[in-house]
């Protein structure tokens, strides 16, 4: 596996094995983002885009789980590990209850993390490779268009924005639709924020792909 380009969000507030950890994962040819509390791992989160979210249970502010409870609650699948000390079975059974995908238990054997996090990849990769859209292919995993060697990478909101519009494709999909996935429910947005994303999409795919249903929402004709 080419691990260049793929990104992980470590979550971890012992700096020394934090270190570590960059350090491993970054000489293996991971693109590494460091946390050292919950609010720092939620944030980016939502600000970019992970392939894999590597978590601290006890840590400061919110704790792993809340972490990705917060994250799952926003139909964000990305695939996580937890990373603990905690060895009793109850832990390990909310860890899965919160949407973890694997556990490992501290201390970590620095190998045996990057065969996990090598298969787990592997696995959530091969779900979707690419969906065509008109003249595009859509490439979930890298969040990214492709137009024969043209490449452009979304950001997180047009991505979110367009894979909800490719779920429902030749279907209304209503404006609070829209706002329930692409902003947290304290946060709505004005009318003019979310044509903002709407209008970006357009100009990108062409204006006849996204058809507005006036006052009520929008439709992916594919």
């Amino acid at each position: 596996m080419n691990n260049h380009n793929i990104k992980i969000l470590v979550l971890e507030d012992d700096q020394l094995f934090a270190e570590s950890l960059e350090d491993f994962l970054t000489e293996m040819g991971f693109e590494i983002t460091l946390c050292n509390n919950g609010e720092c791992a939620l944030d980016s989160s939502y600000e970019y885009h992970y392939d894999l979210l590597l978590l601290d249970v006890n840590v400061p502010k919110l704790n792993g789980f809340e972490v990705l409870q917060s994250i799952r609650k926003q139909n964000d699948n990305t695939p996580a590990i937890f990373l603990t000390s905690f060895k009793d079975k109850a832990s390990l059974l909310k860890g899965f209850d919160k949407g973890a995908d694997d556990y490992l238990k501290k201390p970590v054997d620095m190998d045996e993390l990057h065969s996990r996090i090598t298969a787990l990849l592997r696995r959530t990769n091969c779900i979707i490779e690419t969906i065509p859209i008109g003249q595009y292919h859509y490439h979930p995993n890298q969040k990214m268009l492709k137009l024969g060697s043209k490449e452009l990478v979304l950001s997180k909101k047009l991505s979110d924005l367009l894979e909800l519009l490719i779920e429902h494709q030749n279907q209304l999909v209503t404006k609070e639709m829209i706002t329930e996935k692409l902003w947290e429910w304290d946060k709505a947005p004005s009318e003019g924020a979310l044509r903002v994303y709407i209008n970006e999409l357009k100009k990108i795919l062409g204006k006849e792909m996204i058809q507005n249903q006036k006052g009520l929402g929008y439709k992916l004709e594919l």
